[in-house]
Order: structure tokens, then sequence, then C-alpha cells
């Protein structure tokens, strides 16, 4: 069935809002006589354009417009050269880079010029803050250095007038027309006045025979000599460019009759912080402004008149100078003829040698400010005088927010959860380092260790220039030039290659690299990475589908076959799947290591298409039943979890996330992200990864469904002038653009003029995401970007990216303490380095550097994620709920009915749950008592006594133990302990007492670890622990707050629980266990759910691992066979051992001196690091060994006693 046309498509008249690439479109749309094709290849920032194009198909194909994406940008301009042998109408569409592969096509077709009655626009998305770009975006030189004029577009409205503007201009000169959009304007946007669409009359649907006796051959076979005959005629084309610029009323002059002392140059984005500096200084309309749209050529005879009048000339430009340059030579020139003073040009230099506007990076309202504040200062013409207070306000301003102190950790992108692309990183990543271990290399391939050299390339797969996968990537070209880059090194080393290419990059420029590595006899091995799409850029269709970006039939190329014909037998060609990790593993070691061109294909789809699948199916089943039958969840058991962090640094998945428990931190799943692909438990590195399995007959009791969230009063909107700024900051995933869209539409609801800029790019993997807003009322002009301190709300669905927001080192610092108020979740999303124990931060201090730099009587913080969680099951409506809460706090300027409005046009498929969540947020501010009850810290004797009857369950059988628990008379009375909870008693009580001087949660720690000795080994295992803690405080100091007690506590329980089959398999069959994960996942088995578990466990066998599927109930046998362990003496020996050496190391404590304590503290806690299991732990023995005899060899205490056990 045919997708409907967005209606704001076929607006022709009055305001609607737009994103950047819409605008595009749009543009597109409105040209006079019709724009007949829109091509190109995505990339951020304009990848979004061919959503666009997939979107509005149907009335592409009605109104016979061609809509594709070709396979390089290159392809996408010579086709648009092809266009130019009739009639028609081009519009080419992709990034900065994408230039530079297009523009050997681009240089013919421009110097051939366009069909007279045709045209072509090359539109080009710039990135000047190299956000997502991996070289500095400045177009305009490259397009300068094809002849190619420049249009730049610098607000909502003029991205989408000029690009009819463009064909125009195209049409008159002769000369293909370069459109620059940035970053800002791209994936920003906001209202505009629509006007009516044109169609074009000639079209797919009625083409024509085209008459190639009539084809002008002088240009549509550009060869010398003819070339330079066109070049020629360079000069007469710019001229008639001139006369049409002048004729549509483009580089309009704002001039000042009278100003002469200084004229204000500017363009594209640069244009909207000049105006906005001036309005904040009070200077609009008092100095005169130029605001050039097409920048080069500039027409010397416009600049003459200029540059004799006005005594200084400031260019205010992003990135290097351009225009500046342009002007200086006209400026030269000028001299050259005529005596006369011109103007002095200022630029990237102010007078007195100052450093003037910078040229890396780009700009933004404040840089603006700071450098043309400081300028009229200076040169202090007569209109600044009458506001030298404002602006020195604003300097202050500037000022201000840069002393702001903030230290935080970054939050790198990385692959999605469920990303195919991750298990073939964490999979080469073991293979990099088992390469490199002799012993591996001699007993499996017979071989001497190798060093595996990875050559980058573009796509997903270039995240694995971050964590944990930085080893992957060792050095970048460009995309499709992986292999390239191996050739040059390849006849040098003896070190294996290997490279990435993505199913994209491989249609785009991968099949000639890897005829150049056969050409050039590399060795290498290609792993293409298929998942069936253009991921990276939004998931544009690929050569390989059947279907086009229009959703029409084409025939679907097999990459396989492809590689096998440029190929033919000369080379390795393997499929595989690599979800399948162990014959993955296999596959990938024997291929590396073969000689010459190998080629693995990794055939999976993309996680996010796969789970959007999913998450449609489980929609279908949820309307239709009320509830999911089956879902299976991803799961860790904190309990058996060691956190050693091989899950995190394998994998670097952003479902995984850090609890807190008795034993400190642990890691966890996820849910709101966690997809279920398994690539964490996959890597084989412990028991705590499981899969939940729940099965539901009925609707479960809706969560939160107690709660009344009706009878809301209205609040009192916060708001009183004509421009609203909001920053949001959040993380990839977690719905910030969605909440930016709904508050756009609820703005332009209300009767607002809307601006806006998002965050995307690589950001959207998990990255740091922020989005902007701008309401103003009227015939206000302000800014789509926020300056320094000018945010009126900043609400961070992430703490630590809203306090990003106020760091001064990056490029926004967007609080104030007299204007920002703020709305904030303190609950903690680690980053990836977090994850992998590389960084960290703590809420409450982040929280206080928030609140130090913003409104301290607008602040509102709360556990948003955490109470999502609890409410909806999940964390994904936060975003919404948050929305909720700042809108009942009065600082959203809109009704509530305009914020329904926004929600209902922005999440169509789940209105009444979004609805819910908005009004959860405002009863949190009006009623917080009802969600968040203050629970005191549990007590010592409730703990003792949980843990007690948790052995009596063990004992009695959990009907009767639980029998206090149900009601009736008999419910009432206790049944009295057994005596193994009774001895547990006893005994936590009476080593208490010995230690009484020790602090409250040291108490706890030990009642928590004596009753997890007694489950591991019984009464007198545990007594052996209770021994030592109370010898050990007898030998310790109060002065020194029982430091070495406390590090006893926590150490030796850690090396007593040896988590082997036998406790591993009690700990996921313990009460408490199946309590927790009840909750978890909402199983009513009243209601007739059940929860069954699916794990893999992976024991060595002869010192190999094996992998052992083994059911729920098999744990519950092979718990109770602990008695194995004293009748096989060499079982887990390394560990018994290193028990023994650390007791003996605890039992010579007491012969410590007061000058040796704080270096056998060191030596008691080096055990701290010793984490995971087998072969994870067992180096970490060793090195703690090494380490404490280091220790104690400065020790004289211990270091006269010759024979001590501890220095063998």
């Amino acid at each position: 069935m045919d997708k409907p046309t967005d209606p704001r498509f076929l607006c022709g008249s009055g305001v609607e809002a737009f994103d950047g690439n819409e605008l595009l479109f749009k543009g597109a749309l409105e040209t006079e006589g019709g724009v007949h094709l829109l091509t190109g290849y995505p990339g951020s920032p304009v990848a979004t354009f061919f959503d666009v194009i997939a979107d509005c198909a149907t009335l592409l194909r009605e109104r016979g417009i061609e809509g594709r994406m070709a396979n390089n940008e290159a392809l996408a301009v010579a086709s648009v050269n092809g266009t130019q042998m009739a009639p028609l109408r081009a519009m080419v569409v992709f990034k900065s880079v994408g230039l530079h592969v297009a523009s050997d096509a681009l240089a013919l077709g421009n110097l051939a010029g366009p069909h007279p009655e045709g045209g072509a626009v090359v539109v080009v998305g710039d990135d000047p803050w190299s956000e997502s770009t991996q070289v500095p975006a400045d177009s305009r030189f490259l397009l300068r250095h094809l002849f190619v004029p420049i249009l730049e577009p610098g607000t909502p409205q003029e991205i989408k007038d000029f690009v009819g503007a463009g064909f125009a201009l195209s049409r008159a000169a002769d000369l293909y027309i370069g459109y620059i959009i940035t970053t800002t304007l791209a994936d920003g946007g906001g209202t505009v006045q629509c006007r009516p669409n044109h169609y074009p009359l000639t079209n797919t649907n009625h083409p024509f025979d085209l008459q190639t006796l009539a084809l002008n051959l002088e240009k549509t076979v550009l060869l010398p000599p003819r070339t330079g005959r066109s070049e020629k005629q360079m000069p007469e084309r710019q001229s008639r460019l001139f006369t049409a610029v002048e004729q549509l009323g483009l580089n309009r002059l704002a001039d000042v009759p009278g100003a002469d002392e200084l004229l204000l140059v500017t363009s594209g984005m640069a244009y909207q912080y000049v105006y906005q500096a001036l309005a904040d200084f009070g200077l609009v309309g008092q100095i005169p402004l130029l605001k050039l749209d097409v920048t080069w050529p500039l027409d010397p005879r416009r600049f003459e008149g200029l540059l004799n009048r006005f005594r200084h000339v400031l260019v205010i430009e992003e990135r290097r100078s351009f225009i500046e340059e342009q002007i200086a030579d006209i400026a030269v020139r000028l001299l050259q003829r005529s005596p006369r003073p011109v103007a002095h040009i200022w630029g990237k230099q102010f007078p007195s040698n100052e450093n003037g506007l910078p040229s890396a990076l780009g700009l933004n309202v404040s840089i603006v400010t700071d450098r043309l504040g400081r300028f009229l200062q200076v040169i202090n013409p007569p209109a600044v005088h009458r506001v030298t207070e404002r602006i020195n306000q604003e300097l202050a301003t500037v000022a201000e927010t840069a002393r702001v102190k903030v230290d935080i950790p970054p939050r790198t992108p990385t692959f999605c959860p469920g990303c195919p692309h991750r298990d073939s990183a964490s999979l080469l990543l073991d293979i990099k380092n088992k390469f490199t271990d002799r012993r591996y290399m001699r007993k499996h391939h017979r071989r001497e260790p190798v060093d595996l050299v990875f050559h980058g390339d573009t796509g997903c797969y270039t995240m694995l220039l971050f964590e944990p996968n930085t080893q992957l990537m060792h050095n970048y070209s460009g995309m499709g030039l992986g292999g390239g880059t191996g050739s040059g090194i390849d006849p040098f080393i003896r070190n294996k290659q290997v490279v990435f290419m993505g199913d994209g990059t491989f249609f785009h420029s991968g099949t000639s690299a890897i005829s150049n590595s056969l050409f050039s006899r590399q060795d290498i091995t290609y792993i293409i990475l298929q998942n069936d799409t253009t991921a990276m850029t939004g998931h544009q269709p690929l050569a390989s589908m059947d279907r086009d970006l229009m959703d029409r039939p084409v025939p679907a190329q097999d990459i396989e076959r492809i590689v096998r014909a440029i190929t033919g037998e000369q080379c390795l060609i393997v499929r595989a799947d690599p979800g399948d990790r162990e014959n993955y593993h296999h596959t990938l070691e024997r291929v590396i290591l073969k000689d010459g061109v190998k080629i693995v294909i990794a055939d999976k789809e993309c996680g996010i298409i796969s789970n959007r699948r999913k998450m449609r199916a489980e929609r279908a089943e949820q309307h239709h039943l009320g509830y999911i039958p089956r879902k299976i969840h991803m799961n860790v058991t904190p309990e058996v979890c060691e956190f050693c962090l091989e899950c995190s640094n394998s994998t670097g998945c952003p479902g995984l996330t850090v609890e807190k428990t008795d034993y400190g931190p642990k890691m966890a799943t996820d849910l709101s992200w966690c997809v279920n692909d398994g690539a964490c438990a996959k890597i084989g590195a412990c028991p705590a990864f499981e899969e939940v399995i729940v099965t539901r007959k009925r609707p479960p009791r809706m969560r939160g469904h107690q709660i009344m969230l009706e009878d809301i009063p209205e609040p009192a909107i916060d708001f009183k002038g004509d421009i609203w700024r909001a920053w949001l900051a959040g993380v990839g995933g977690m719905g910030i653009g969605t909440a930016a869209a709904i508050l756009v539409i609820a703005g332009r609801h209300e009767g607002y003029n809307v601006q806006f800029s998002d965050k995307k790019g690589l950001a959207i993997r998990n990255g740091s995401v922020y989005s902007q807003l701008i309401f103003t009322k009227n015939d206000t002009s302000a800014a789509m970007t926020v300056g320094y301190g000018k945010a009126d709300l900043l609400l961070g669905v992430d703490l630590l990216e809203a306090v990003r927001a106020i760091d001064p080192k990056a490029p926004w610092r967007v609080a104030s303490r007299e204007r920002t108020a703020v709305v904030v979740n303190t609950d903690r999303t680690p980053t990836i380095r977090t994850l992998m124990g590389l960084d960290d931060f703590r809420i409450d201090e982040l929280e206080h550097m928030l609140r130090q730099a913003t409104r301290p009587d607008r602040f509102f913080s709360c556990s948003i994620l955490s109470l999502c969680e609890r409410i909806f099951g999940t964390k994904l409506y936060a975003n919404i709920t948050m929305l909720g809460v700042a809108y009942q706090r009065g600082l959203i300027p809109v009704s509530l009915e305009s914020l329904k409005e926004g929600i209902r046009q922005t999440i169509k498929a789940d209105f009444k749950k979004n609805l819910r969540a908005l009004n959860l947020g405002r009863k949190l501010v009006t009623h917080p008592e009802l969600f968040f009850e203050v629970e005191p810290a549990p007590s010592l004797a409730r703990t003792v006594r949980e843990k007690a009857a948790y052995l009596n369950l063990r004992e009695m059988g959990t009907r009767k133990a639980l029998r206090s628990d149900r009601p009736g008379a008999a419910g009432k009375r206790r049944l009295p302990d057994k005596s193994v909870a009774r001895t547990y008693k006893h005994m936590v009580y009476t080593t208490l007492r010995a230690c009484r001087e020790l602090d409250r949660q040291t108490m706890q720690d030990i009642a928590v670890r004596v009753y997890d000795l007694v489950e591991w080994g019984g009464v007198r295992y545990a007594q052996r622990y209770v021994q030592r803690i109370r010898r050990v405080f007898l030998a310790d100091h109060e002065s020194r707050d029982f430091a070495a007690t406390r590090a006893v506590v926590w150490n030796l329980a850690r090396l007593m629980l040896i988590k082997d089959e036998f406790y591993v398999a009690e700990l996921l069959t313990s009460y408490e266990k199946l309590r927790r994960d009840r909750q978890r996942y909402n199983v009513n088995p009243s209601n007739g759910d059940r929860i069954r578990y699916r794990r893999t466990f992976h024991p060595r066998i002869l010192g190999k691992q094996v992998d052992i599927r083994l059911p729920h109930w098999g744990l519950y046998l092979l718990r109770n066979l602990r008695f194995l362990r004293r009748v096989m003496p060499l079982y887990r020996h390394k560990e018994r051992r290193f028990l023994k050496w650390y007791e003996q190391l605890v039992d010579r404590f007491e012969h410590v001196s007061e000058a040796d304590y704080a270096p056998y503290i060191e030596a008691l806690r080096a055990v701290e690091s010793v984490k995971g299991f087998a072969e994870i732990r067992w180096p970490k023995m060793d090195e703690a060994r090494r380490r404490v005899k280091q220790i104690l060899a400065t020790t004289a205490s211990i270091t006269n006693e010759k024979q001590s056990p501890l220095n063998t």
C-alpha cells in the first residue's frame, strides 16, 4: 500500500515547521518548473534528505519525479551531467567529503554548463565543528577550484527558497551552482512560509525521445581543445551570474545612511550570529550589514564603492578566510588603479595584531558576540557610544560562563545494542590478543606469534576508533580506502592485515579496493560486514536489496557473486554468521592466517532493523491479545558476577550497566536498552549471564496502576519575554530528538515562530546528544542556537550530559545563575569508559556543579529513569515524563493542549501511554510523596533476620518457612528458627559484640558475608572467617579507623567464597534471586506467569573450556553435591592455595609494627584486583602475590621473618 505523503510537503501557503533536509526537499518541490531528478549519496549532515525522498515516494511517483540514491557521489554527479542533455533540472546532495569524490565529474559538468532550459544545484553538507566529519570541512575552496559559484543559506526560510534561486542562477549563468548547508541548518530547522509546489511537465511518467542530432557536442563532450574554449567563457558567465544575483535580490545590504565608519560583512549561519549579537548590543539598524548569499565569486564593481566609502570592513565567516581574501584581493586591485584610500579589512586578525575570528572549527552566537564586542570597543564607532554598558554586560556573561569549574568524562559513541559489528569486533579483539601469545600460536597454529594490523574504513565500524576497540583501527584514509592503505605498507611488513568493509562501502568503492589488493599481491583479509542497509546514515537501501529508495522493485545484487566474479579462484571467500561465535572464531583464525587476499562475508542483519521488526511483532501481539505470551530477556545475576569487566571490555555494549550490591558494584543488563542479542554472554567470561524466558497466559497487572493521574491543576507559566530558549541533553536513544520534535509542534500550535537544532551524526550511537529550541513572538528575530548563559530551560534526561552543557571546554555553556531553570534526571547512565573501569563520575558531584551554575529557585532533580522503569516497566518514557515535570513547573510556555498535540503528531503509535507519562511528570510535581517514600536503610537486626529466614527456607522448605506471611490466625505465629539459622545469628551477634567499635556499615558487611559463607561451606567454614576477623580487630587500631579489619572483612570473604560450580548453582537457585527476578520481570505465578532460565556454563575439563547447557532443575542437584569438594583434593586447587596464602597474610597482621601498618594495609588490599573466573582470574592472583611480595620487602616487621611463606 502506498504511503500517504506528509501534508506539510503539499502545503502551498501559510506556515509549517520543517527540518533542514526537509526544507531542501520542499524547496525542490517549490522550484519554478519543477525539479526532475533528486539524487546523491547519504552522509551527515544531509543523510535524512534521502529519508524524506523515501517518505514522499508516492508523491514523486505520481508526479514523475525521479528520486534516487547513487552508489557513490561521483556517479550521482554524473547522473546530473546526463540530465543536462535535455531541458531538465537536477539536484544532487552529499556531504563535504563526498564533494572530493565527485569533483572530477563536477569539474567537467560545470565547465560544460547546464542545458539552457535546465539547471543543476549541487548541495554540499558542511560540518564546521568536525563533529561527524573526518576532515575539516570548508567546501567553498574546492567549489571555487572547480569554478562552481557558491550559494549559502543562513536561515531555515532561505534553505527552502534558495533551492529555486540556485536553479535560476544556474540557468542564467550557464553554470552549476554549489549550495552549502552546514550542520546546524541541516540538522536544525524551524517554521517557514510555504509556497505552491511546481511539478515538471516532462517527467518519468511522460518520457520523450532525445534527438541526438540536436545535441550541442561542444558542451556535452568536453575534451581538449574544447576545454580551453569553455574556460575562456568563464568571465562572461560570471558576469551573467552577477546580473542574476542582483535581479534576484541576493547579497542584501542593510544600509544605515551616514554610518560610514564600519561595514559588517557576513554569510550563511554566521549571519544569524552577527544579527543576534547586534540585537543583544542594541545595535540592529545602527551599523551597516552586508549579508552575502552568493559567496563566490564576488562582484568587484559592487565592493569597490563600499571599500571607498567605509573606513573599516569586518568580515565574519565560519572557518578559514574565504570572503575576506576575495575582498582583500578586490581592495589591492582597486589601489593599483586609484590612489583613493580604501577600507581597513579585518576578520581573522584585529587591530594591534590581536587575534580575530577563529579559523579552526565553527562559530556560535557567543564567539561572535565576544569577538565583535571587543572589536567595537577598539574602533569605537559613534553608534557604540550609547550601548557601551550593554556590550560590557554581554562580554561579562561570556566571561562568567567560562569560569564554571567542570571536570567530567567524555561519552563516546559505540555500536548499538544488537549490532552485528560488535560480534566481529569483540571476537577480533580476542583473536588479536591470542595471536600475540606464543604458547597459543604454537599449540593451535604451529607458527610464531602474529601482530594483526587493522586498516580503517568508513561506516558504522568507524566507531572502532573508540573504546574498547581502539586496537582494531590503526589508520584511516577514507571511504573504501582501507585496503588501499594496506597496499602501501604490505611489501615491507610480515604482519597479517585486516580491513572491515560495510556493504554500503562495498558498492560505493569497495569492489575497486578488492581488485587493487589482488593486483598489488597483498596479504590482507577483507571482512565485509553485510547487514543489508546503509546503517550509519539512517538505513537507506542498498544495491543488494530488491527495493530502491522509492520502493520500486530492482534486481538485488549479490555481494558474494560479485566478489567471486572479481577474484575468480585466486582468493578464499567465506560466508559466516557473526552471531555463531564459535564457528565464526574458527573461520576468522583460519582465513586470516592464510596468505594472499581473503574475503569473509559477515552476514547478519542490522540490529536496529532486526529489533524494530521484533518490536512491531510484539506490538501486534499486545494489540491482539493484550499481552505478550513469550518474551526473552538477558539477565546478569549480581551474586555470580565478579565485576571483572571482561564483558564490557570485550563488547562495549550500552545494554550493560552497573548496579550497587552488598559486594560493591556489579554488572547488570539495562532492560530498556538491551535487545538480548547475547553478545555479552557469548564471550564465555562467566556464568552470571542467563536468558530469562517469561511466559504469560493472560495480561499482567499494569505497573503503577494504583496511581491516579487525574485532577492535576494547571500551572502558572513562568515566561514573560519575547524569546524562550531551551537546551535538551541526553544520550543517544533516550528520545531527545523526540522530545524536541514534540516541543516544536507544541510551539507552532501555540503560535510561536520556532527554530531548533539537533545533534545527530555519530552521537545517535549512544553518544552525547542535545537539541536546542527557540520560541519567538511576533516578528522578533533570534538565532537558532542558544548562546552562552542564554538558556531559559535546561532539561537533562541524563545528568552527565546536562553538566556537559555548562562545561567551558565545550562550545555551549548555555546556563546562567540568573536565567536558567533546570529539570534533570539523577539516575546514572554509565559511559562506555565507565563500564570499562577507565572513567568514573559521581552523581552528587555532578548535581552540585549544575546547581552552582543555574537558578537555585528553579532547580528540579529526581530519579526519573528508575521511576519510569517502576511505573511503566521501561525507562523509555523518561523524556516525556520530564516534559511533564517542566510543564507543570511553568517552565515551558505552551498550553497543555499544545503539548498534547505535539505528542499526538510525533508519537502516533502509543499516544495513550505517552500521555500517561506526561501526566506522571505533572503529578510528580504536585504530589511527589506518592512516588518516593523515604525508606530508612535496613537495620542490622533486620538484615540478620532476613538472612536467618533464608537459611530456614533451605531447611524447612518454602511453604513452612513462609507460613507467617499467610493470612489467618495460624499465620500470625512465626515458626522457630532451625539450628543453622540460630547458629548464624549467634555467630554474627557474638562477633559484632566483640567488634563493637566498628562502624555500622562494616557490621552490616560482616552479617551478609557470614551468611554467604554458611551457604558456601557450612557453619565451620564461616567460623574460619569470623575468627580471623576478631583476631585482626583485636590487633587493629581505632586511630586508624580499623582499616585492616575493614580490608579483611571484604577481601577474605571474597576469596573464601570460591565461585565453583556448586556455589554458582546455589546462587542461581537462591530464593533471593527468584524473588528479585519475579519482581524485575513482573512475573506473578497466580496470574499464570512462568519464568524459565536458559544458561550456558563454561567449565574446564582437562584444562580445556567446554560449553554446557544445564537446565534449571539440574542446578538444584548440582548445589547439593558440594560435599564433592572434600573428596576431590585437586578441585579448584589454585583458588584454594591462593586463599591459604591470603589467610597466612591475615594471620601475620598481629605481628605488624605501627610503622609498617600502612604498607601492610596496602598488602591486604592487593587482592582487590583478583576478579573473574579461571583464565581471567589466575594471572591476577599471580600479580597480587608479586605485589604483596614487593610491599612486604619494605616492612621491617615482616622481612625479619626468614621462613615466612608470604615471601615464597
